[in-house]
């Protein structure tokens, strides 16, 4: 019969190792995929309409929006875990509730965003109720359908980017407070700064294409062209930024998870031998 501490092994990770395989791993993702759409699609090296489809960096159905998603999974997963863990630790690590508050939003934030990522709900939901409050007040205006009326973009804009804006807002304060290092600060700022250059882009997207005169003009070349690397661009953006809140996530998981012994048991109760 197996002696019980005999089943027991120690798994060992390299901490640098690991988030430099992560930094490496995510960053040739991304550079292949921005290769790709704008040669095998923009430039149509790739015959096939498919696969110019495939890996056209602004639809929706193609393999950079999925890469996106799973990164904001990922990210979520972790926070999740950073939570799980600092309820969960004996001693609880948590020392105030706006810990647990401020953990869980940012976990569900991040949830969120891959859940919205993968299924474009903000630009539904924008879309249908800037139709709704336009049909509503068509012919007695109000207020938020003066605003829509003269704000020049898209309609999710108007309605989620002032509650990610507080959101964000909340974060920063909160991950100041709470994060390990000032390095993680700097990554997460960095993260939220992608994050808005990417908006900002698509904000000019809906505008009258004029906007774009001067920089066709310098470059000497069609509008085509420039926007879709003003998409490029702003897809970029987004998964760069993704890895730097990635990167600071998992700094913080791994700074909580200096003594971790995980066992799987049958019950929280049961009693087992552990090496140590």
């Amino acid at each position: 019969m197996t002696n019980q501490s005999e089943s027991f092994q120690i798994l060992k990770i390299n901490k640098k190792l690991l988030l430099r395989g992560l930094i490496t791993f995510w960053g040739i993702i991304i550079l292949f995929l921005g290769l790709a759409d704008v040669f095998l699609n923009h430039y149509e090296w790739a015959d096939s309409y498919a696969l110019q489809s495939l890996v056209d960096i602004a639809a929706d159905d193609g393999l950079p929006n999925w890469f996106s998603s799973i990164q904001l999974l990922a990210i979520a997963i972790v926070l999740w875990m950073i939570l799980f863990v600092l309820l969960y630790s004996k001693p609880n690590l948590i020392k105030k509730k706006t810990e647990k508050i401020g953990w869980g939003i940012s976990a569900l934030f991040f949830t969120y965003l891959a859940v919205d990522d993968g299924s474009m709900l903000h630009e539904s939901v924008g879309t249908a109720f800037r139709n709704s409050i336009e049909a509503r007040h068509e012919h007695s205006p109000s207020v938020i359908s003066n605003l829509f009326d003269v704000f020049p973009s898209y309609g999710w804009q108007f309605v989620f980017v002032p509650i990610f804006g507080l959101i964000a807002i909340f974060m920063l304060f909160f991950l100041f407070k709470n994060l390990k290092t000032k390095n993680q600060m700097i990554l997460i700022v960095l993260g939220f700064s992608c994050f808005v250059a990417s908006v900002f882009i698509d904000f000019f997207e809906e505008l009258d294409v004029s906007v774009y005169d001067g920089i066709i003009s310098f470059f000497n070349t069609d509008l085509d062209t420039v926007e879709h690397f003003s998409r490029l661009i702003e897809e970029l953006f987004e998964m760069v930024g993704n890895t730097f809140f990635m990167v600071a996530f998992t700094q913080q998981l791994i700074k909580l998870a200096k003594n971790w012994k995980i066992q799987l048991v049958d019950s929280v109760n049961e009693e087992v031998a552990v090496i140590k």
